[in-house]
């Protein structure tokens, strides 16, 4: 064998690995993005890093397995490998960011996204996790900004335009929020999310009809997810606030429902307990609720002031429902007030 047919053999060689790596890495795509077998994914890329053990790129597959499968511990460790291997690699930055979005760790998110927009700012889904961490940080015009970056680079993403909305909802910018919502809307006719956030602007807004509406969208449209029925019941209060039997019995069929959140069930046994009579119950659901999931959790903490109403310690009731409004609760949820008792008229009248 000659030189020639030396280098022509290992060009060969060289290419089928090539073709191979590109078809390996096609089927862990098709996984993720086509067939959503995130778990097949995570076993399939395991295998191939036993093959390839040092493949940074592998472990940023990986981990955005994980990611989907909301193994954010594990996603991270992944991260961290892949970033051992090859610190320069911008989606692995990315996806660490990602991971601690879903611990709630804003702000090592936030220094994690700007580290992979320092090594690639073309990177839009870094400037989305950016975004993300300074809306849990509650720096909603920052935020906005980052999304506006995600929405020029990639105008066809149904996420961004919801992401941007919630930072205009808490900044109580109804209309804006609305034409964000109703453009992800366009995008994925099927957004409940969107339909569930546009509910509470178009609360906000007094439009009624349309609020309830988007919540009847939501629970058409996401019926195995407990959170919909909750609104929607919470509205039904507020317009018609009577507790009769068969609204109580309609609420406690609700029971087989499924949530992702922990927090959701608690406002569910707590809201069925208040609706029951049983108040120092519904009290201990709320504030297991709020103790689950501190950040959003307006309902837990308008509920509990309810309550705590009920029970009369107004005091108390007054801080946790002002609070569920400073944190961006439609004042139309007040109404639910008018479900206690003739003798708490007085703590009512303070928000009539």
């Amino acid at each position: 064998m000659d030189v020639v047919d030396l280098f022509n053999l290992v060009g060969n060689l060289i290419f089928v690995v090539v073709v191979l790596l590109a078809v390996m890495e096609g089927i862990g795509y098709a996984l993720m993005r086509y067939w959503k077998k995130y778990r097949w994914a995570a076993n399939y890329y395991s295998a191939l890093l036993a093959l390839l053990p040092f493949s940074a790129m592998l472990y940023v597959n990986r981990s955005w397995a994980r990611l989907c499968l909301l193994e954010f511990d594990h996603a991270l460790d992944d991260c961290a490998r892949a970033i051992k291997h090859n610190d320069q690699l911008a989606m692995a930055y990315n996806n660490r960011a990602a991971a601690y979005m879903g611990l709630y760790r804003f702000r090592d998110a936030y220094w994690a996204a700007q580290h992979a927009i320092q090594l690639d700012d073309k990177l839009w889904a870094a400037y989305y996790n950016r975004g993300c961490a300074l809306h849990g940080l509650k720096d909603y015009e920052a935020a906005i900004k980052d999304f506006d970056v995600c929405i020029e680079q990639r105008p066809g993403s149904a996420d961004q335009y919801f992401s941007r909305a919630n930072c205009y909802l808490h900044l109580q910018q109804y209309e804006r929020a609305i034409e964000d919502y109703s453009s992800s809307i366009d995008l994925m006719a099927h957004a409940w999310n969107a339909y569930h956030n546009r509910a509470y602007a178009y609360l906000a807004l007094n439009d009624i009809e349309r609020g309830y509406a988007d919540i009847c969208k939501s629970c058409e449209f996401h019926p195995t997810e407990l959170l919909h029925y909750l609104l929607k019941t919470w509205c039904e209060l507020c317009l018609d606030p009577r507790l009769t039997p068969e609204r109580v019995a309609e609420f406690a069929a609700l029971s087989v429902v499924q949530t992702i959140q922990p927090s959701r069930r608690h406002s569910y046994q707590g809201m069925l307990a208040w609706m029951r009579g049983e108040y120092e119950q519904a009290l201990a659901q709320f504030e297991l609720g709020i103790e689950s999931d501190p950040y959003a959790n307006e309902a837990n903490y308008f509920w509990s002031g309810m309550a705590l109403a009920a029970l009369g310690r107004y005091e108390e009731a007054k801080k946790a429902i002002d609070y569920a409004l400073q944190r961006s609760m439609s004042p139309f949820f007040l109404k639910a007030l008018a479900l206690l008792k003739e003798d708490h008229a007085a703590f009512i009248e303070q928000y009539v």
